[in-house]
């Protein structure tokens, strides 16, 4: 039998230059393409200026971490960062309320920026947290926030009415006013200014980009304003909530299952972690109408539009086309790939 060399022994053969580079392309090209078709599995929103939104962002594991606390620091924290973020990029702020497990907020997107504004702001209130409570891990759930757009002015008042009174329907107080933590009230949209200074926690004092004090207005929508004026849309606004609690009461008659009252709030551990049932993969809406079915068509057909033509660009892109134009609205591809998008419709 003829002898030969095992296996180890025997040296591949040379790879030249151009094949290297050439295998080395086609795996750049296959993971671009796993990784672009990927993000066909995230929900696409359409990102443009002007868009007034609802947004809430959850605590991981539903912890207590955002719990408020006697001395109102967690408070301090929360309108400091909102507004720091606001004023960065040009984000105006209507009603904000910090619940145990998630925060709400109720936002005009001026600049057409809303995911560097998210971004920016649940950093900062997640290493503040941290550092407030001495929380060694993630503060924020890993999903994406929760934001779906204001299509109408009734929208934008059912959207600020269930803000409002969340402490309520969440069986924590009685009356949305009785709530110890951060919170906005129907007669503060329009006319409240909340001035905070620096919180001692996180914040360096010596930086310049960390100011003394923030300064954060909440406006009124100017839909709302256009359409019933500042003073009858706090009213329909108000109203709302009365609806809402009286909701509330009757359930928690119904139930038996008592409030659990501002004082026990702030006795609360922020180790503690929610009981209530959620369901797996709840309805999370892209839209709000108020039950607008002209809105509510026409904002379905761009979607349906927008979705066609993001696939047919995304998939030339992948092909190596980078001349292709993408949608009006898009925001990930034109703000991370440099990629071109259409005029708007």
């Amino acid at each position: 039998m003829r002898w030969r060399p095992p296996a180890a022994a025997v040296k591949a053969p040379p790879i030249d230059e151009h094949s290297l580079r050439k295998h080395r392309r086609i795996a750049r090209q296959r993971w671009a393409r796993f990784w672009l078709v990927s993000k066909k599995m995230t929900r696409r929103r359409i990102i443009e200026p002007g868009a007034t939104w609802a947004l809430s962002r959850r605590t991981t594991r539903r912890y207590f971490l955002l719990n408020p606390d006697q001395a109102r620091e967690l408070e301090q924290c929360y309108w400091y960062c909102l507004g720091l973020a606001a004023e960065r990029f040009g984000v105006v702020v209507h009603a904000g309320c910090l619940m145990s497990t998630h925060s709400h907020e109720v936002v005009t997107d001026v600049r057409g920026v809303l995911p560097r504004f998210l971004q920016e702001f649940h950093r900062l209130l997640a290493l503040t947290t941290k550092a407030l409570r001495g929380w060694p891990g993630e503060v924020f759930d890993k999903r994406s926030t929760g934001q779906h757009a204001l299509l109408t002015p009734e929208a934008m008042i059912e959207a600020l009415a269930y803000l409002v009174s969340n402490p309520v329907e969440a069986g924590a107080v009685r009356y949305a006013k009785d709530w110890p933590g951060a919170r906005t009230l129907p007669q503060n949209i329009g006319t409240r200014v909340v001035k905070v200074r620096r919180p001692t926690h996180y914040f360096d004092p010596d930086n310049p980009g960390w100011p003394d004090i923030v300064e954060l207005r909440l406006e009124m929508p100017t839909a709302l304003e256009l359409d019933y004026g500042a003073e009858l849309a706090r009213q329909r606004i108000a109203d709302r909530v009365r609806h809402r609690e009286r909701q509330a009461w009757e359930e928690s008659k119904r139930t038996g299952v008592a409030f659990v009252g501002a004082r026990r709030v702030l006795r609360q551990s922020p180790t503690k972690r929610a009981r209530s049932y959620e369901a797996f993969g709840a309805l999370n809406p892209r839209f709000a109408a108020a039950g607008h079915r002209g809105a509510s068509t026409e904002t379905v057909r761009r979607l349906r539009a927008f979705n066609a033509q993001y696939d047919k660009a995304l998939s030339a892109w992948t092909s190596g086309k980078r001349s292709v134009r993408f949608p009006h609205g898009t925001w990930w591809m034109r703000v991370c790939h440099g990629a071109r998008c259409g005029p708007a419709p």
